[in-house]
């Protein structure tokens, strides 16, 4: 196999010197005819190869019948064609030594078994070859610096294709045309556009990582409907961090698979939205929640970032209160801290006559409608050390007067030292010469309140350090006990063993055999709590195959009896494999600690309030397994229930390291491939000092692996 190095890939993908569009037709206004069209429209200097084996000539070129007819070679090849001639061009490409290839043609994994195995093909014809593939299903690739645009995207017909810093990469086609003139309509061009298709070889994470290095890209942007290479992705989101480079997504498409066939509490609470936004976090990816978000928020981190010694919090100054005051709440919504007015910035504007209103908005109101007043309201909060970051909020005026609102935001922040705290400007009106002005100016501006906030949220949102310490290995003992089992649910004894294994401790206990008459003496002092053994039975209380506070033999016997009733009529057939005794515990709270397996995003763990309560209250934390101790104490802080269990109103406090370092321990089943599902629910957390107790647990493994 063939091997180019990233640079090769890079050249021949943003800037080749030369293109071949393998089917392209010189019919005007076909589908087929637009990358050529695109190409010679936007002056792209490089060599243009028709290739099509009906015609001599395509629009003024020479046109050839095989790509491996071409002298010179190529760099990069456009396949324009059905599948099965698509499959054949490949073929011919890889003869020719193209290093980069794009393939429009559907027909492949998503159309059935027989598409699956051309696709299979596909792959293994580009991998022989060292090909860096991208679609199937490709409208292609845009690389605006050059003019490159070889794309079948209707939207690149525009007259005009801005330049800009961002990069888009885009498991839709039609997503790279509505960025394009998303970006137009807000001021913003882009460096390089790719649709990246059914991502057969080349992915989001794989394309991303060769573009880290390109000098024209400061930031990304994700447009994503399923994550197909997690370990490609994440590699790329290390690297964009390590280069100052934000990545900021936008996922659609989220399978709820793993929710619907977990037999846990777990599947219940974590769901693969919240999977996918837990992974994407953990990897440094920012995920925008309104579509309306993803151009403004990509743009502004590629620009601007807090400066590390300022105060985390967010200072609005308005020329108009009520509006000022619907930002500054849509921020404080997103859990942005909001700063007022330092006594020292106060007591500066006040002697200079300017009014600023009261609480912690900075309201100038009449005098940001004149020039030297709003400047020096905006140099002396930009320079305040009380300042974090500065968020404008400008009103009527930024519509009809923008040389008296918008200019001195420009030029106090042009006159502004390296060490100012950073401004951003909202105009409430609909102001397109405003916000062109302020971009133009180069300060950050937005079109939305909405896009506004979540782009602050953004910035004030401390993600995880990537690639932090992860204990790679199961115990030795945790994973020979697990190669036992047969696959299916586990009873309680079982999955509680396994627990164990990983150093979780349970209750003193006892395992009575269903048919026999009960002891007279069960060795744990009453009273008890009683449960049915069962794999038919993993959710007990539904069952009635449960009790607690069993005060004697006597009430013991008939615990059993009306359990096995019970638990008869909820799961007739079901299968008893014994009764099982435990002392009674007791702590000041109880949690669940949960792994489940996400389809899209991987294994995850889930921590919550544990009992019979917890899918109701839905207060939980996850995060990709498996995670260190750091992680694990970051969660216990996202679950607001565990307030309870910090000393809050001079309430004991409970054990949340033990319960830090059980999460840790459960979290490493994730390593255990044939561990599908596992749950402690609930785990007792006992005072200060005094640990943690499984009170109950649950196991599911799949096949053996060979």
């Amino acid at each position: 196999m063939k091997r180019h190095n990233d640079e090769a890939l890079r050249k021949a993908l943003i800037a080749p010197e030369s293109v071949a569009l393998v089917g392209v037709s010189g019919s005007a206004g076909r589908l087929t005819a637009r990358p050529l069209e695109f190409l010679q429209r936007n002056g792209w200097q490089g060599r243009i190869c028709p290739v099509n084996p009906a015609r001599d000539e395509i629009a003024g070129l020479r046109a050839w019948k095989r790509v491996s007819d071409i002298e010179g070679g190529v760099e990069h090849a456009y396949i324009l064609l059905n599948a099965d001639p698509a499959m054949e061009a490949l073929e011919d490409c890889a003869r020719a030594g193209v290093k980069v290839v794009s393939i429009l043609a559907d027909g492949f994994a998503e159309a059935g078994e027989e598409g699956r195995k051309r696709q299979e093909r596909l792959v293994r014809l580009a991998e022989e070859a060292g090909i860096l593939l991208i679609g199937p299903n490709s409208t292609g690739v845009v690389s605006t610096g050059p003019g490159f645009i070889c794309t079948t995207n209707a939207a690149f017909k525009a007259a005009e294709i801005g330049k800009g810093r961002l990069a888009v990469l885009s498991q839709s086609g039609s997503v790279i045309g509505t960025m394009l003139s998303r970006g137009q309509a807000q001021n913003t061009g882009f460096s390089v556009l790719v649709s990246t298709g059914n991502e057969a070889a080349a992915g989001v994470g794989r394309l991303g990582q060769l573009l880290l290095d390109d000098p024209g890209t400061d930031g990304f942007i994700l447009f994503l409907e399923t994550i197909r290479d997690r370990g490609a992705l994440e590699l790329f989101a290390q690297g964009a961090h390590a280069r100052g480079k934000p990545v900021v997504a936008y996922m659609v498409g989220r399978s709820e698979e793993g929710q619907a066939l977990s037999v846990s509490h777990t599947g219940a609470l974590t769901g693969s939205a919240r999977s996918v936004s837990a992974f994407l976090r953990s990897v440094g990816i920012r995920e925008v929640e309104s579509f309306e978000s993803l151009i403004p928020a990509a743009r502004t981190l590629s620009r601007i970032a807090l400066r590390p010694k300022r105060p985390r919090a967010v200072t609005v100054v308005s020329t108009t209160g009520g509006g000022g005051a619907m930002v500054l709440d849509r921020i404080a919504l997103h859990g942005v801290p909001i700063a007022g007015l330092s006594e020292v910035s106060r007591a500066s504007l006040s002697a200079q006559g300017i009014p600023l209103g009261h609480g912690k908005l900075v309201d100038v109101t009449l005098a940001g409608t004149r020039y030297e007043p709003m400047k020096e309201v905006i140099r002396t909060l930009s320079a305040d050390p009380a300042t974090g970051l500065l968020l404008v909020v400008i009103g009527s005026s930024a519509q009809f007067n923008p040389e008296l609102a918008v200019a001195p935001i420009i030029d106090a922040k042009a006159e502004a030292p390296s060490d100012a705290a950073p401004v951003l400007a909202f105009p409430l009106p609909h102001a397109p010469e405003s916000l062109a002005m302020l971009e133009a100016g180069g300060v950050p501006a937005f079109g939305t309140v909405e896009a506004c906030a979540e782009t602050i949220a953004l910035m004030f949102d401390s993600l995880p350090e990537p690639g932090g310490t992860k204990k790679r290995e199961l115990p030795a003992d945790a994973a020979a006990l697990i190669a036992t089992l047969a696959p299916g649910t586990q009873d309680e004894v079982t999955s509680g063993r396994v627990m164990q294994s990983l150093g979780i401790s349970g209750p003193r206990s006892r395992l009575l055999d269903a048919d026999a008459d009960l002891p007279e003496d069960i060795g744990i002092p009453f009273p008890v709590v009683v449960k049915l053994v069962s794999s038919d039975l993993p959710h007990k209380t539904e069952a009635g195959a449960i009790q607690i506070g069993v005060p004697d033999r006597v009430a013991l016997k008939e615990a059993i009896s009306s359990m096995k009733a019970s638990a008869a009529a909820y799961r007739p057939g079901y299968r008893l494999q014994g009764i099982l005794v435990q002392e009674m515990c007791r702590g000041v709270g109880e949690a669940l600690i949960g792994i489940s397996r996400d389809p899209v995003a991987g294994p995850m763990v889930t921590l919550a309030m544990g009992g019979v309560m917890t899918e109701i209250y839905r207060d939980s934390a996850v995060h990709p397994a498996p995670v260190d101790i750091a992680t694990a104490r970051s969660m216990i802080g996202e679950v607001k229930g565990f307030a309870l269990l910090s000393g809050y109103r001079n309430r004991p406090k409970g054990d949340l390291e033990a319960l830090a370092e059980a999460v840790v321990a459960v979290s490493r089943l994730a390593l255990a491939e044939r561990v599908h599902e596992a749950e402690i629910n609930p785990i007792l957390v006992r005072p200060e000092g005094k640990g943690v107790v499984m009170l109950d647990a649950l196991l599911h493994v799949g096949e053996f692996h060979t």
